[in-house]
């Protein structure tokens, strides 16, 4: 269930349960991220100790006793700009204000009792005087007599009292604070911050000033959602002389909860930093220093005497994750990848820490912080990982090169993007790439990609025009240059490695060399089937997303142990068999023998040991079937030992060598067809493919029953060609033919 449920997790732990038994490879990575540290450590805490003879206080206006230059890139915290900063933020701290919804109830009682007062007396005919004296005694407000009259006069008091409500209960919803005794405090934030009780809390709303209502601009602010509620001036002056009478300031300053709003903005400031870079002059002996300078002095002095254990600490984290995920990426990427082999691993290994090692240099040399590294070996490297090892690694090494990178030289996100960039378009300019020429022009590409890659981070960057234009020059130089490095480096690797790629396969394929020339002349009939399997398995590999050229190759080479033995193969033979006058356990020996002297021929050659695999390979543990029954029909023996007429080979470990031992058994078996038909044909190889698989010598070849399908269809395809039928030409016509 856990393997079902979590299959990466099982995948990793049978990757780590293999590199467990495989101790060089720990040992190697171990040595590598011991290597990486280091490079990574004495980059960035070199010059840790170098100030710890100076003095920790220097006041502005003395003079500098000696030059002060730094030697170790590191931030400081400015603060006296932090304070001013925090003072800024916390000026822009609205005042915070209490909305008491009991002062809102009560306005708009009073209100409401009013208005029932009020509509009694004018219904008595009261003159205004009684009107206003009779009012007088329940609300003691000033209520001028012109008011008076102008309630009296308007023909529908109830619409205006209606009205004047309902603007009553807005403005008392929105808060009516007096802003008086802290209008500093209001006019430097711009705004007012108002809460209102809820279910359970408080909510809070921040009104700008503009819209804030005061007890000095109340009416102002209503003036125009009175005159859109009136339907007369008139009207509208009622609604406003009711306002005025009723509202009440309801919003009132909270000073405990505007302190802890100050405080907590003061404290959410981030602290301002100031960056001095290795290199940076300070201060020169006999200078007079300004306080700013003094400033840094003191931080370089504070720093200078402590060791960055946090940096340290986090380098070796960083590093590791890289380590992991480049590990996770090469080793477990799936059961159809191929293993790494020693080689591949030391190369990814020793090219990685390579690249740590001179761009770290290259960066401490130019002396600044930028993150544009005029060379960056990410894409040669790249280049060199892609052809000798995959494409799929070169991206992987691509991004953990870059990860360290980000680490290493303090580039920035800028500068792991152009770093990860250029490497996976480093690994796709050389994806066709099949001759050694090809790399010029690769890296001719790479170089416009890298000036476009880096045109486009300047210009996110905002630069100015001048240095854009250093930037993508610089990307020009860096593609083209890199595809230079990459031809260099392929050319030592490829042959320290010996590692089959796609340049080193084309030459090897030369039919000219001495090796195809010798078997040419001594074993003609194993060089035609040689080039006729190599068709074969050329073709159905192309079908199934495999190395075709692998194949192609590795089918040449794959019965160079027969050369020295031609005779003893029916293909060479043309007089008689020698195997006539042997044992069948003396044949089968002989027969047996080519596939190990056809491996100590390879190494004798220093073919690749993916050839060298795919000859050792091709038979399989494969009976041989001839003299098996021979022995058995001689001997009158059913119990002849299958081992002893068996290849003892190993089974198939890749999907070429696989698709090999198909095309070398089908190409052999079909010599024997009469008259192969189209469906005779498509019988004969899936007979032949149904018998491999059903013996198990496909088992480890990561072949699907899909990529069998696919192999058939090409192999019948291509002995339809070899087997055609061709029109039989008239004896007459051949007779006077031969006159001619």
């Amino acid at each position: 269930m856990k393997n079902r449920t979590f299959p990466a997790f099982a995948r990793a732990a049978e990757w780590v349960r293999r590199m467990r038994l495989e101790r060089w490879t720990v040992a190697a990575v171990a040595v590598a991220f011991i290597a990486a540290l280091a490079v990574v450590l004495a980059t960035t805490q070199s010059g840790a100790f170098s100030l710890r003879d100076s003095p920790s206080q220097y006041q502005a206006g003395s003079v500098s006793a000696k030059d002060f230059v730094v030697e170790r890139d590191f931030a400081y915290v400015d603060e006296k700009a932090t304070e001013m900063k925090r003072d800024a933020r916390e000026r822009m701290v609205p005042p915070v204000y209490l909305l008491n919804d009991d002062v809102s109830v009560r306005a708009l009682q009073t209100f409401d009792r009013f208005v029932q007062i009020f509509s009694r007396l004018a219904t008595q005919s009261l003159s205004e005087e009684k009107v206003l004296q009779k009012l007088q005694i329940d609300f003691p407000y000033p209520f001028p007599r012109a008011d008076i009259r102008l309630l009296l006069g308007v023909p529908d008091l109830p619409h205006a009292f209606e009205e004047g409500r309902r603007l009553l209960e807005v403005a008392m919803s929105r808060g009516i604070a007096d802003i008086r005794p802290h209008r500093e405090e209001v006019l430097a934030a711009g705004a007012v911050e108002v809460m209102r009780a809820q279910a359970g809390g408080f909510q809070s709303e921040e009104v700008p000033l503009e819209l804030a209502l005061t007890v000095e601009n109340l009416l102002t602010q209503m003036e125009d959602r009175a005159a859109e509620a009136s339907r007369s001036d008139t009207e509208r002056r009622i609604v406003l002389l009711l306002l005025r009478a009723f509202a009440k300031e309801n919003a009132f300053f909270d000073p405990d909860t505007s302190l802890a709003r100050r405080n907590r903005a003061r404290a959410d400031v981030e602290p301002v930093t100031e960056k001095l870079a290795r290199g940076q002059v300070i201060a020169r002996r006999g200078d007079v220093i300004s306080e700013s300078n003094a400033q840094k002095i003191r931080a370089l002095s504070v720093y200078a005497k402590t060791v960055d254990m946090n940096g340290v600490a986090g380098s070796a984290l960083f590093l590791l994750l890289a380590f992991a995920l480049g590990l996770y990426l090469f080793g477990i990427r799936g059961n159809a990848s191929p293993a790494l082999r020693r080689g591949q691993v030391l190369l990814l290994l020793g090219l990685g820490l390579s690249t740590l090692a001179v761009s770290a240099l290259t960066v401490r040399a130019l002396q600044t912080l930028d993150w544009l590294v005029v060379f960056n070996l990410t894409s040669a490297t790249s280049i060199v990982v892609a052809i000798l090892v995959s494409t799929p690694a070169g991206v992987f090494y691509s991004l953990s090169v870059s990860l360290a990178l980000l680490l290493l030289t303090g580039m920035g996100v800028q500068g792991f993007l152009f770093a990860l960039l250029s490497g996976v378009a480093a690994t796709a300019v050389v994806l066709n790439a099949e001759r050694r020429i090809n790399l010029i022009l690769a890296g001719a590409t790479l170089a416009f990609l890298d000036a476009a890659i880096l045109a486009v981070l300047g210009l996110l960057s905002n630069f100015e025009p001048g240095r854009l234009l250093v930037l993508t020059a610089s990307g020009l130089a860096n593609g083209f240059l890199c595809g230079v490095l990459a031809l260099g480096l392929l050319t030592i690797f490829e042959h320290a490695l010996n590692v089959p790629t796609r340049f080193r396969l084309m030459e090897l394929s030369d039919l000219n060399s001495p090796i195809f020339k010798r078997m040419l002349s001594l074993a003609p009939g194993t060089y035609t089937h040689s080039i006729s399997v190599a068709n074969l398995a050329e073709t159905a590999c192309e079908a199934i997303g495999a190395n075709a050229l692998l194949a192609r190759v590795g089918a040449y080479y794959h019965d160079i142990g027969k050369v020295d033995q031609a005779d003893y193969f029916i293909e060479n033979q043309k007089a008689y068999n020698k195997h006539d006058a042997m044992s069948p356990s003396l044949s089968v020996a002989v027969i047996k023998s080519h596939v190990r002297i056809g491996i100590e021929k390879a190494r004798e050659l220093n073919l690749p040991q993916a050839i060298v695999d795919v000859i050792a390979q091709h038979h399989g543990r494969g009976l041989i079937t001839y003299f098996y029954h021979r022995a058995v029909r001689e001997a009158k023996n059913p119990r002849v030992s299958r081992d002893d007429y068996s290849y003892p080979g190993v089974r198939p470990k890749s999907k070429e060598a696989a698709v090999l031992m198909l095309a070398d058994a089908i190409e052999a078996a079909s010599r024997t067809l009469k008259k192969p038909t189209e469906a005779r044909l498509e019988r004969f190889v899936q007979d032949m493919v149904t018998e491999k698989l059903t013996v198990g010598e496909l088992g480890d070849s990561n072949l699907t029953l899909r990529d069998l399908e696919s192999i058939r269809r090409s192999f019948v395809h291509i002995l339809e060609g070899y087997f055609h039928t061709r029109i039989e030409y008239p004896k007459l016509a051949r007779s006077e033919g031969a006159k001619r």
